[in-house]
């Protein structure tokens, strides 16, 4: 039994199109009948298989248009048996709960528009089985991790719920939400606070501006995140949440900037932190010029400073790990000024560029010479001399009449996209307005 569920599970996930429609009753039911009645190791296969099963719908564009999807009929009792799993008394065997959750969490992403309803009367019983859970007592460390293991679990599954529902759905649950994700960030448990991070993140992309309410009682998590350098999963995962807020709230994230800008700037000076974090760090004051406008006017100087020591790392030949990481750093330090020029153009505040541009433009000459340079680079590095342009118009002229940035750009356009095609074409035209005597 454990070898053809595991076998099933396996033709699910590899040839899911092979499997006959009208198998797939026959299929789903006899997955479903194995998740209360056998032994963990059977019982984890079934949910293994129905997880690929429900992955495999992730590329049907046939449920957008028709409103359904073959899932649509088993969704109710496949959700209620799962969550039935979870609670089994040896569901800590054999990965059986994680892969309980792990299935319910592939139905909902997957799940079709006609299945809304059921999914947004499944959001706050999940959010009350989290609250229920920081009433359980436990007597040993397992116990506790036991607990805490769960209670990320069911951050995941409220992440996944919000990211499916309409905002109508997700805002008169928005208190209870935050109070138990915020409830979890009180936790001593790195998994925990990455899980209740990304759910916190999927409430802001939602709720936009009405997020704003939070803020107050997040702050003090957030910096806890933002300078959890050691689990730099968390950190990481905090500097993504940061930039969700500025998109989201905008302007309204000023009060709270300087704690958030001071933790940044913390992360990058310090030699601990793992430096995959560095590259969303410094996207991430992009982020912030563009939600305060001519208000970043304070924060210039110290980011300027950071963009321009990572601008000047140097590509080692022979390391393509390194050099990978490099061409990320570059792509954030692009976005990170982007972001900048763009904020302080929308809030009239042009000028605070005059004294950083001969370094940005030095920047991009680099990169146009640079053949480890990849495609993103390349696009992004185009969007940004439009940038300059349509900001500083004749004032950067002298700048933008360097013969790099035509090779650049037409470097950039035949190596890119539509869209980066039409990037290359827009900065043309504003380049050649900016450098018209």
């Amino acid at each position: 039994k454990d070898t053809t569920a595991w076998t099933i599970g396996r033709i699910c996930e590899l040839h899911v199109r092979a499997i006959p429609q009208e198998t797939f009753p026959t299929l789903v039911n006899g997955l479903s009948e194995k998740l209360l009645t056998e032994p963990p190791q059977v019982a984890s296969q079934a949910c293994y298989a129905l997880h690929n099963l429900a992955s495999a719908f992730s590329d049907d564009d046939a449920g957008s248009t028709s409103g359904t999807n073959a899932l649509s009929a088993y969704m109710q009792p496949l959700l209620e048996k799962l969550m039935q799993v979870v609670d089994r008394s040896d569901a800590d065997e054999k990965n059986l709960r994680v892969a309980a959750f792990e299935a319910v969490s592939a139905l909902i992403q997957n799940a079709a528009p006609d299945c809304k309803p059921l999914l947004k009367k499944l959001l706050p019983v999940i959010v009350e089985r989290l609250q229920k859970s920081f009433t359980i007592s436990f007597l040993t460390n397992e116990d506790k991790e036991h607990i805490e293991g769960v209670q990320g679990l069911l951050c995941g599954l409220i992440q996944v719920l919000v990211l499916q529902l309409e905002v109508e759905a997700v805002a008169p649950q928005g208190d209870s939400i935050m109070s138990n994700l915020l409830q979890v960030l009180q936790l001593k448990n790195a998994t925990c606070h990455e899980e209740a991070f990304s759910a916190i993140s999927a409430v802001c992309d939602k709720l936009e501006a009405g997020f704003v309410k939070y803020m107050d009682a997040l702050a003090p998590f957030l910096e806890m995140g933002l300078k959890n350098f050691q689990a730099f999963h968390v950190c990481s995962i905090a500097v993504g949440l940061v930039g969700d807020i500025a998109r989201s709230i905008e302007s309204r994230i000023q009060p709270y900037c300087n704690l958030i800008m001071t933790a940044l700037v913390e992360s990058l000076r310090n030699p601990a932190l793992h430096r995959s974090v560095k590259p969303p760090v410094l996207s991430c004051f992009g982020d912030i010029a563009m939600a305060l406008e001519a208000g970043f006017e304070p924060y210039m100087n110290v980011s300027l400073m950071m963009l321009m020591q990572a601008s000047q790392t140097i590509v080692p030949e022979d390391d393509e790990e390194l050099m990978d990481f490099v061409n990320q750093l570059r792509e954030a330090v692009l976005e990170a000024y982007t972001g900048i020029i763009q904020g302080l153009k929308d809030g009239g505040k042009t000028e605070l560029l005059g004294p950083f541009i001969v370094h940005i433009i030095q920047f991009l000459e680099t990169l146009g010479s640079d053949e480890n340079k990849d495609y993103e680079v390349l696009s992004k590095a185009a969007g940004l001399l439009g940038d300059i342009a349509s900001a500083m118009g004749r004032q950067a002229a002298t700048l933008l009449n360097k013969p790099f940035v035509n090779q650049l750009l037409s470097e950039a356009y035949e190596n890119g996209d539509a869209n980066t095609q039409e990037t290359c074409n827009w900065a043309k035209s504003v380049i050649q307005q900016a450098v018209q005597p």
